[in-house]
């Protein structure tokens, strides 16, 4: 599937901080376009020192990012859950360092203050909620072991984290679906949007998450909370979320809507 150009270059020429891996960079960008010319001009000046790239983007340049990726292949890790309560074992080498996650995002990254901080649920809910994040830390937990990968470059792009937070069924629960309900949709504090099936939403492993490696999520990757939802690609794991509203119309987010798969199942398993 061809990705729209409009929403790429969106991704890349956002003025918050976008990466992708140089490698992928020269595959897709592979047009004579000015644009492309440019982009192909920043990933000219990757330097490579021990196991990471660092592309410099010039002082002229529209890229604001400067970002590092790892240039062995990745560590393999498959997804898995923790039963109720419990926390996985997990070698931490395993997990993929904080500062050499991927970031793929539509704008600025934001920057939200926790002490005015509130998640909405609505939409075909008996209970409407309006969460702070005092609220979601008081809730029943959980911990995973869970690899979020892009879509456009599942090799390079992708990150093995042990998250922690909020089961979204047990939010979804508290307020109560409606009967007919068939969709959850996510928004973010940037103006992204995804969408869940409620049945997706309701696995026990579908989080809504605030820690990372036993750390407050950082405002690249979210903070205060995003979603995590294991064994699909990452468009779907919304950054920075602000409200969930549960639906009974055949809602597609902002990637679903240029045709990327609506049930996003990864096919490498992890």
């Amino acid at each position: 599937m061809s990705m729209d150009r409009r929403k790429f270059l969106a991704l890349l020429l956002g003025t918050g901080a976008t990466a992708l891996a140089a490698g992928s960079l020269q595959r897709i960008l592979s047009n004579s376009s000015p644009v492309a010319s440019r982009i192909e001009e920043v990933v000219g000046n990757a330097t490579t020192s021990g196991n990471t790239t660092t592309i410099t983007a010039p002082s002229t340049s529209h890229i604001s990012a400067i970002k590092k990726f790892p240039t062995k292949p990745p560590a393999n890790a498959t997804s898995t859950t923790a039963t109720n309560s419990t926390t996985p074992v997990i070698n931490p080498s395993e997990l993929t360092p904080l500062d050499e996650w991927y970031i793929v995002q539509i704008g600025p990254t934001q920057y939200l203050n926790i002490n005015n901080y509130v998640l909405t649920v609505d939409g075909l809910v008996e209970n409407p909620l309006q969460l702070t994040y005092s609220d979601l830390l008081k809730m029943p937990s959980k911990t995973i072991l869970d690899t979020i990968q892009c879509v456009s470059d599942s090799y390079f792009l992708k990150a093995t984290v042990e998250w922690t937070g909020v089961p979204l069924k047990y939010i979804l629960n508290e307020a109560g679906v409606k009967e007919g309900a068939v969709k959850v949709i996510s928004y973010a504090a940037d103006g992204y949007t995804s969408d869940l099936p409620l049945w997706k939403a309701m696995e026990d492993d579908t989080l809504v998450a605030y820690m990372a490696d036993e750390q407050p999520l950082l405002h690249s990757h979210g903070y205060p909370v995003r979603l995590v939802v294991p064994r699909w690609w990452g468009y779907k794991y919304t950054k920075w979320l602000i409200k969930l509203t549960v639906t009974n119309e055949n809602y597609l987010g902002y990637w679903e809507s240029d045709g990327y798969p609506d049930i996003a199942r990864k096919s490498n398993g992890a």
